[in-house]
């Protein structure tokens, strides 16, 4: 009996010992690294080595349902964040794929050809499914001595932080060549609605091709970052040139919400067989990723629409 509780012993040390041996490799990979991984409201996939240990490596992105499949495999540097925007920057494997169409999705991301992380995605193209905009009716506004110039147009929403207005105006004098153009946020708190933000631009004594005006059809309301709190945006150009010696018009794309401006400058270039995309971010863009990457799309179609304002 000694004997055989002492082989039995001597037996499981060994058992221990070798189940240890491939136990430690395991772990040794499996904690060597942490990789973070997130995806953003507006769906763009990103993945860091945390520890940065890993040196150049592949990551490849994979997002598929029974109908179709996206792939795309970028290289990064451990002291970098690999990003993708879906679906814009993927590739399209199989299948066919409405981007306009609300869709579920599996995926995941793929280091070394093990799979580092993974999960499910309901895929939401409108960056705006829950807030409406109206048409508002001027007439009814209790303020009208704060708004300058002749009203444009009037829009209302409703949203977490309440009832909003947003009144777009303009006042021309053309014997001096000026307009100035005008952009007024008024949000309703208690029975009283109180200016958010105003906006202000203007050209002022221009002797040749004047373009200064909101341009109307641009206006759209959003909730990019889902908090149900709108986010309003649109364009209007401003510049004053000759257009026999210029190709492009000055434009500006602007995002109002919370009290917040948020820009994107540039040049709009009216020769539609001529196209370019000229433009400046606005330093507090840098800081937002969601604001930054809705304008930046905004800009690409406003600058490649085939109607504009000053055709």
């Amino acid at each position: 009996m000694y004997n055989f509780k002492k082989r039995l012993k001597a037996k499981n040390a060994l058992l221990k010992c070798v189940f240890s041996f491939f136990l430690f490799p395991f772990y040794l990979s499996f904690f060597a690294q942490t990789w973070e991984t997130s995806i953003s409201k507006d769906f763009e996939f990103s993945i860091q080595d945390k520890w940065g240990e890993s040196g150049l490596y592949a990551a490849k992105f994979v997002i598929y349902n029974h109908k179709t499949a996206f792939v795309k495999t970028i290289e990064v540097d451990d002291n970098n964040i690999g990003k993708l925007v879906f679906p814009d920057e993927f590739n399209q494997t199989r299948g066919k794929f409405n981007k306009d169409t609300i869709t579920l999705f599996d995926w995941y991301i793929e280091v070394k050809k093990q799979k580092v992380a993974f999960g499910k995605i309901v895929f939401d193209p409108s960056p705006n499914s829950l807030l409406q905009l109206f048409n508002y009716d001027y007439s009814n506004f209790s303020k009208k001595e704060l708004i300058w110039g002749d009203v444009i147009d009037g829009f209302q929403w409703v949203d977490k932080k309440g009832q909003n207005i947003i009144i777009r105006s303009a006042l021309m004098d053309s014997k001096i060549g000026s307009t100035h153009l005008y952009t007024y946020h008024f949000l309703k708190a208690s029975k009283e609605f109180i200016l958010v933000r105003k906006l202000t631009d203007c050209v002022k004594k221009c002797d040749l091709d004047m373009f200064s005006s909101h341009n109307i059809e641009s206006i759209e309301l959003t909730d990019i970052n889902k908090d149900t709190i709108g986010e309003i945006s649109f364009s209007y150009t401003n510049d004053c040139v000759c257009l026999e010696d210029s190709l492009a018009i000055s434009t500006k794309l602007m995002l109002i919400t919370k009290g917040e401006k948020y820009a994107i400058r540039g040049l709009v270039n009216y020769n539609k067989n001529q196209p370019f995309l000229e433009y400046e971010v606005g330093g507090n863009l840098e800081k937002n990723d969601l604001y930054r990457r809705f304008l930046i799309k905004k800009w690409k179609k406003i600058s490649s629409e085939e109607k504009t304002i000053y055709n």
